[in-house]
């Protein structure tokens, strides 16, 4: 009689009090997850703000390191910039995604599927898109790039004398 009985309370289905906990449940989670999923952009933008931070600190790095001059060139027209010697000539690379290679050091966000949609915008160093660090890694002078996508700005900033590079969102 009692294997009976059990039969029946599992033929039931779920209470309305299960089915409400479970929907809640999702409710909150979908509550925490959209919101972080329309930040992609940030996200993006964030990226190449970074990439271009740790190629500014590279060619500032490089000229130290080989006692020459290294120059990062903005080309926001085309929406890429390159890490160059003083005499123009693009340095080498040697790594593609983990493996080894040789090419030139330019970076085109364009083409580049770690940052769809970012924009290089107003890269002031002077009169021109670029800087040059010195063999002590000064550069030439201090100045601006903004990456852009959508409403979200960030604004790098690369300090004169020093060469301190910092990153801040423009409002």
């Amino acid at each position: 009689m009692e294997l009976h009985a059990s039969k029946r309370r599992a033929d039931r289905g779920f209470t309305l009090v299960e089915v409400l906990v479970v929907v809640t449940i999702i409710a909150i989670a979908a509550a925490v997850v959209v919101p972080s999923m329309s930040q992609t952009g940030s996200l993006g933008v964030q990226a190449g703000g970074r990439m271009i931070i740790a190629d500014l600190l590279f060619a500032q790095n490089d000229a130290i390191a080989q006692q020459k001059s290294r120059k990062v060139v903005f080309t926001t027209a085309q929406n890429k910039y390159h890490l160059a010697a003083l005499d123009g000539t693009v340095l080498g690379v040697n790594w593609k995604a983990g493996e080894a290679s040789s090419g030139n050091y330019i970076v085109d966000f364009n083409n580049d599927d770690r940052f769809p949609g970012v924009k290089i915008e107003n890269a002031n160093f002077g009169d021109d898109g670029e800087i040059v660090f010195d063999a002590l890694g000064s550069p030439d002078t201090g100045g601006t790039v903004e990456v852009v996508f959508g409403a979200f700005r960030y604004r790098i900033t690369v300090t004169a004398m020093t060469g301190r590079v910092t990153i801040a969102p423009v409002e």
